[in-house]
């Protein structure tokens, strides 16, 4: 279901088929482990481009008997394309910048602002475009189940909120690890990620309180896409479907 108030726009390349030919053509005889797919986005608001669009979740903190812990927090990241020329430049160091971020201690009004941000950046546009959340799909099962019978009588199956672990999600360390890739992207000689004008994020590191959930759910968005460069298409696949990538 695309959202009529989307922001978010698709641009395919005139010749799809034959520029992802040519690409692949080109990293095979190269060497290159990953292409460019023949298609973008655009914010049609401020113009910018992206390869893609990711989103994260952090579900509100404990409860305790001294504070009523710390908010919930979605996001969403764009993977920047230069619109500028594109010559000697290398999307797998791509940038990203935050787009969107909300917070809410009541996890259903969370999960409303989730249904909201991702409608607004361009939900429904492609069958697979923003229908993940990187989180923990563990916690709040039946809120969340509940949540989504209700998507599904209103639009139908596709339009779910799905949560999918980030990488090393598991491990013991996981909040150490993430707060390292997202301190990563963030040196001076090493800037890659963007704030964005948004200030959730940047006052939260600021104040750096242990599994904050804004710092876990961005921290483990950004350590996966550094881990896999999803917005790129891998050259061992050798496939590009028109039907299968825009229906």
């Amino acid at each position: 279901m695309k959202n009529k108030n989307s922001i978010i726009d698709i641009v395919e390349h005139p010749d799809s088929e034959l520029l992802y030919q040519a690409r692949h053509d080109e990293a095979v005889v190269t060497g290159q482990d990953y292409i460019e797919k023949p298609y973008w986005y655009e914010n049609i608001e401020t113009g910018q481009l992206y390869h893609d669009l990711y989103a994260c979740i952090g579900w509100p903190s404990e409860v305790t008997e001294k504070n009523d812990g710390m908010p919930g927090y979605a996001a969403i990241i764009g993977i920047v394309r230069p619109s500028k020329s594109l010559e000697h430049y290398n999307p797998v160091y791509a940038k990203f910048q935050l787009l969107a971020e909300n917070q809410s201690t009541d996890v259903q009004t969370l999960l409303s602002m989730c249904e909201e941000i991702r409608g607004k950046y361009g939900f429904g546009i492609r069958k697979d475009f923003l229908n993940v959340w990187h989180g923990d799909p563990e916690r709040f099962i039946t809120t969340i189940s509940l949540k989504n019978e209700q998507l599904i009588r209103q639009y139908g199956e596709n339009n779910t909120i799905n949560i999918t672990p980030p990488v090393d999600f598991y491990q013991a360390t996981a909040f150490d690890i993430y707060i390292r890739s997202l301190k990563s992207v963030l040196l001076p000689g090493n800037l890659r990620f963007f704030f964005g004008g948004c200030n959730l994020l940047k006052n939260n590191l600021k104040e750096f309180r242990k599994n904050n959930p804004s710092v876990c759910a961005i921290g483990g968005l950004v350590h996966t896409l550094l881990l896999n460069c999803t917005w790129m298409e891998e050259t061992n696949t050798g496939i590009f479907n028109i039907e299968e990538n825009y229906g």
